[in-house]
Order: structure tokens, then C-alpha cells, then sequence
């Protein structure tokens, strides 16, 4: 697991997170990532809080990533600049999250589109 700026990433109770994991928060914007309890974290799940603004590459962005309790994130995911995943969802393998997800849903792709409701 890597954990850049590690004091700009919050994990609530009960958290499992596999191995591979890697967090990217934003130390120029304070661009924080926010684990609910009881979130489920696959292997090579990556969390982007922190980009590059693509008309200026020296200068950095960012956005909160949240994500709510009773979540699961599949193994290889790739978790977006200021997205908030709802409650009770899962993301599918390999997918890739740019937009918010609403609680209760399971997305899948790329990019990442609500593919079922969770029935849990």
C-alpha cells in the first residue's frame, strides 16, 4: 500500500484495505480522501484526490474523494478527483470512477455508469 501525505487520508472503523492500495490526496489544495466504516478496498485500488491542470502541467488540482460507509471498491478501481461515492454502493472491477455515485448502486466501466441497484 502507498499513502502519499498520509495525514490528508481519513479511514473510518472497520476498514479493510488490500494489498497494492495507493492514495493520492492533494497537499497544494488540501485535497483530502475520506473512507467511511465499513468500506471494502480490492487489490490495486487507487484513489486520485490530486491531478495536474491540463493547461498549466506544473500547476496541481485536486478534489475531496469520499466515500460512504458499506462500500465496496473492486480491484483495480481507479477513484477520481472530487468524487463522492454514496453509501452502501460497489464499484465493479477495473473501473474508473470520474463522476459522483449515488448510494445503493453498483457502476461498472469505463467510465464508471450505474450498471444495478444493490439489493443488500
Amino acid at each position: 500500500m502507498y499513502v502519499k501525505f498520509p495525514w490528508l487520508v481519513f479511514v473510518g472503523d472497520h476498514v479493510s484495505l488490500n494489498r497494492g492500495c495507493e492514495f493520492y490526496p492533494d497537499l497544494s489544495s488540501g485535497s483530502t480522501i475520506t473512507l467511511g466504516a465499513d468500506v471494502y478496498v480490492a487489490p490495486n485500488v487507487r484513489f486520485h484526490a490530486s491531478g495536474h491542470d491540463i493547461g498549466d502541467l506544473e500547476r496541481h488540482i485536486g478534489g475531496d474523494i469520499r466515500v460512504g460507509n458499506g462500500c465496496w471498491i473492486g480491484a483495480g478501481a481507479t477513484v477520481l478527483p472530487g468524487v463522492v461515492i454514496g453509501a452502501g454502493s460497489v464499484v465493479g472491477a477495473g473501473a474508473v470512477v470520474a463522476r459522483d455515485v449515488p448510494e445503493r448502486v453498483v457502476v461498472a466501466g469505463v467510465p464508471a455508469r450505474i450498471v444495478n441497484a444493490v439489493e443488500r
